[in-house]
C-alpha cells in the first residue's frame, strides 16, 4: 500500500483532522440557557473542567524507509523528486498513533504502523532526497531539495495549527528532526505548537462549558472566555473561532425569532449579548440588518392596520396597532402620522379642523355649508374689568370641548328654512300667531305688526332667499335641525352658548372678536354713524367712523370670514342657542355642553344684530328671551356633531 504526502492539501492531512484524538473541538449542539442555575453545582463543575487536561498522546519519532542512491543514479532521482514534488508528494511515508493500532477507518491512507516499510517504487520527494544524501552528504541539489521540502512542510505545519490539527502539525515537526535538525524555522515552529496546545486545551474548556450551558458566567470563566483565552494563546485558532462563531450564531437566531415573535426587546437583549460575543462580525451585522428589516416590515403592517382602523373610527383599535408599531419601530417615520390621525378623529371622526362640507339631504338639495371648528379651550364670561360688562357674564371660566364639533359657516337663511317648510308643511309660532315684531322706520322703533312671519324682512316686507331668517321662534328653530337630522341622519342642534362664544372669540381673549377697542375697519353688520335708513335715519349709539352699508340684516356672508372660517356671528342678526337661561355661569358645565333645565322657559340669545350697540358686540354679551320670542333682529344657525 502507497502512503503519500500531497501539497497544498495532503490526504495524510486532512485525515487527522477527521480522526478522534486530533484535537478537533466536538460541535456542540446549540446551547439552551437553564431558567435557573444552582451556584452549589455550577461551582463544583467548574472545579471539574479546571482540572489539568489529560496527557496528550505521544507522536513516535518518524522512520521513512531511505534506500541509498547509487552515484549512477543520482541524476534519475533527482528527476524522480522534481516529479514528485510537482504532484504534490513530498512524503511516501509517516507513522501516526493511530496507525499504531490500524488504519483510520475515516482515511485508509492516513499512516501506516511504526517501523512499515512502503512501495519503494513510489517513493516521496523528501524520501529520494535523503536517499542520495545517504550516499554523498554532500550533494548540493539533494540538500538544497531537502531544504525546500521541509520548508513546505513548516508551512504546512503552520497552517494545521490554524486549522486546529495540531496532531498534524506535532508529525510535521517529527519529519523535521529526523530530515533537518539544524532547520532554522524549527525552534520557532516548536514554540507555535506549543501555543496551539494550550489552545487546544481552552477550546476544549470552551466546548464543556457550552455544554454546561455556561456562556458568560459566572464572571470570567465562562465558554466565551475559554475561547478568547485560546485566540490569545494562539491568534486565528480556527476552532476557538468556530467556537464563538457558533455560540454568536445561536444567540442571533434566538434573536431573529425573538423579533419574528414580536419580542423586541428581547431581541434587542438577544442581539446585545451577541455583540458581546464576537464584536462587529459579518454574522452580527447581517442579522442586524434582517431583524431590522423585519421589524420595519411589520411596523409598516401595524401602521397600515391602524390607518384603515381609523378610517373605520375604531380607535381603539387603531392606537393598539400604534403602541405595537412603537414597539416594533426603530425610528419615528410613519408613526407619529398615524398618532396624529388618532388624535384628530378622537376630536373630528373622519373630519379635520377646518374642513368645510355640506351633507346631501333624502328628500334632494343639501344642508347648510358647515366647517369644522379647531378642537381646543377657552375661558368663557367676561373679567370683572370689562367696559360694559353685566354680572350674568360671570364667573369666568375654563371650557374644554371633548370633542370638535362643525358649525353652519352662517345663519339658516330664507331659502333654507323654506325648504323645510315645503317639505314638512310646517307652520312656525309666528304663523300660527299670526303677527311679528319688525322695525318701523316711519317711527323709529320696533312694533308688532299682524301678518309677519319667516317670510318677511326686519320691516316686514317679502325676505331675499339669501336673507338670514328672522320672525323665528326658539322652537321653530329645533323643528328645523330636527328636520335636518332626520334628512341627513346626522345630529344636528342648536349651538351651545360655550360653542357660540368659542367660535366667535376665534382663539382671542380680548372684549370683541377683533381686539379690545372699536373696530377699525368694517367686521361686520353693525351700528355704524355711516348707515342710514331708507328715511335717512341714523343711529343715535353708533359705533363712530363706522359704516357697514346696511340698515337691517345683510345677505349672508357679506363681510368677511372669521377666525374659525364662520361669517356674520359679529353682527347681522342675534341668535338662539341651545341653553337654558342663568343669571351667572356658577355650576355651568365645563365640557361646552348646553346648561339646559326641564321646562325652562327662557332660552339665550347670544351675538350682536344690525340694531345692537357696540356694547352688545363683545363676545361675552348674552341675554334672556322667552322661547316664544319672534322679531326683525333674531334668527339662527345650526351645528352637527361629528
Amino acid at each position: 500500500m502507497k502512503h503519500t504526502l500531497r501539497t497544498p492539501f495532503p490526504a495524510w492531512l486532512l485525515a487527522c483532522g477527521l480522526l478522534a484524538g486530533c484535537g478537533a473541538p466536538e460541535d456542540p449542539a446549540a446551547p439552551a440557557v437553564p431558567e435557573t442555575v444552582d451556584p452549589a453545582e455550577l461551582e463544583a463543575a467548574i472545579e471539574v473542567e479546571e482540572a489539568a487536561p489529560g496527557p496528550a498522546p505521544e507522536v513516535p519519532a518518524w522512520s521513512p524507509v531511505v534506500v541509498p542512491v547509487a552515484p549512477g543514479e543520482f541524476r534519475e532521482s533527482l528527476r524522480a523528486a522534481g516529479v514528485a514534488i510537482e504532484e504534490g508528494r513530498l512524503l511516501a511515508s509517516l507513522s501516526t498513533p493511530q496507525a499504531a493500532a490500524g488504519t483510520d477507518a475515516a482515511n485508509p491512507g492516513a499512516g501506516a504502523p511504526a517501523g512499515a516499510e512502503t512501495d519503494a517504487a513510489d517513493p516521496g520527494a523528501l524520501e529520494l532526497y535523503l536517499g542520495i544524501v545517504a550516499t554523498d552528504a554532500e550533494h548540493r541539489e539533494a540538500n538544497a531539495g531537502i531544504d525546500a521540502v521541509t520548508t513546505q512542510l513548516v508551512l504546512q505545519g503552520r497552517a494545521a495549527l490554524v486549522d486546529g490539527r495540531v496532531l498534524e502539525a506535532q508529525q510535521i515537526e517529527r519529519v523535521l528532526v529526523r530530515a533537518r535538525p539544524q532547520h532554522p524555522d524549527l525552534a520557532g515552529y516548536r514554540t507555535a505548537i506549543e501555543s496551539a496546545l494550550k489552545a487546544q486545551d481552552l477550546v476544549q474548556l470552551g466546548d464543556t462549558r457550552v455544554r454546561g450551558n455556561r456562556i458568560f458566567k459566572p464572571e470570567g470563566k465562562g465558554a466565551v472566555v475559554a475561547y478568547r483565552e485560546a485566540l490569545q494563546a494562539f491568534p486565528g485558532f480556527l476552532p476557538a473561532r468556530d467556537g464563538l462563531a457558533r455560540l454568536q450564531a445561536s444567540w442571533l437566531d434566538r434573536a431573529l425569532q425573538a423579533a419574528q415573535a414580536g419580542e423586541y426587546a428581547e431581541a434587542e437583549r438577544l442581539q446585545a449579548e451577541a455583540a458581546r460575543i464576537v464584536a462587529d462580525s459579518p454574522a452580527l451585522q447581517d442579522m442586524a440588518a434582517r431583524i431590522v428589516e423585519l421589524r420595519q416590515a411589520r411596523t409598516e403592517q401595524l401602521l397600515a392596520q391602524g390607518h384603515a382602523a381609523v378610517d373605520a373610527l375604531d380607535l381603539e383599535l387603531a392606537a393598539r396597532r400604534l403602541a405595537e408599531a412603537e414597539r416594533a419601530s426603530l425610528q419615528s417615520r410613519g408613526l407619529d402620522a398615524l398618532s396624529e390621525r388618532i388624535a384628530l378623529a378622537r376630536h373630528y371622526g373622519r373630519f379635520r379642523p377646518g374642513q368645510v362640507f355640506r351633507d346631501p339631504l333624502a328628500a334632494g338639495g343639501e344642508a347648510p355649508e358647515m366647517v369644522v371648528l379647531p378642537h381646543g379651550a377657552f375661558r368663557m364670561g367676561s373679567p370683572e374689568g370689562e367696559p360694559g360688562r353685566q354680572d350674568n357674564e360671570g364667573p369666568v371660566h375654563e371650557v374644554a370641548f371633548p370633542r370638535g364639533v362643525a358649525m353652519a359657516r352662517n345663519e339658516v337663511t330664507v331659502a333654507d328654512f323654506g325648504r323645510f317648510v315645503e317639505a314638512t308643511q310646517y307652520r312656525s309660532v309666528a304663523q300660527r300667531r299670526g303677527r311679528s315684531t319688525v322695525y318701523d322706520e316711519r317711527g323709529g322703533v320696533m312694533g308688532e305688526h299682524r301678518g309677519v312671519d319667516w317670510r318677511r324682512d326686519h320691516a316686514g316686507r317679502k325676505a331675499a332667499p339669501d336673507l338670514p331668517v328672522v320672525h323665528v321662534a326658539f322652537e321653530d328653530a329645533e323643528a328645523y335641525v330636527a328636520w335636518l337630522s332626520a334628512q341627513t341622519g346626522q345630529r344636528y342642534r342648536l349651538p351651545s352658548e360655550a360653542e357660540f362664544e368659542y367660535a366667535l372669540r376665534g382663539g382671542r381673549a380680548e372684549a370683541y372678536a377683533w381686539g379690545d377697542e372699536a373696530p377699525t375697519r368694517v367686521v361686520g353688520n353693525l351700528t355704524g354713524d355711516g348707515d342710514t335708513s331708507r328715511l335717512g335715519r341714523r343711529w343715535s349709539n353708533a359705533i363712530p367712523d363706522y359704516a357697514d352699508g346696511h340698515w337691517g340684516p345683510a345677505p349672508v356672508r357679506s363681510f368677511p370670514a372669521e377666525a374659525f372660517g364662520t361669517f356674520d356671528l359679529i353682527g347681522n342678526v342675534s341668535e338662539w342657542v341651545q341653553d337654558c337661561w342663568h343669571d351667572s355661569y356658577r355650576r355651568a358645565p365645563g365640557d361646552g355642553t348646553a346648561w339646559v333645565n326641564p321646562g325652562c322657559t327662557d332660552r339665550v340669545i347670544r351675538g350682536a344684530s344690525w340694531a345692537s350697540t357696540l356694547d352688545r358686540a363683545r363676545s361675552a354679551y348674552r341675554q334672556p328671551s322667552p322661547a316664544g320670542t319672534t322679531h326683525a333682529r333674531l334668527g339662527f344657525r345650526v351645528v352637527r356633531d361629528i
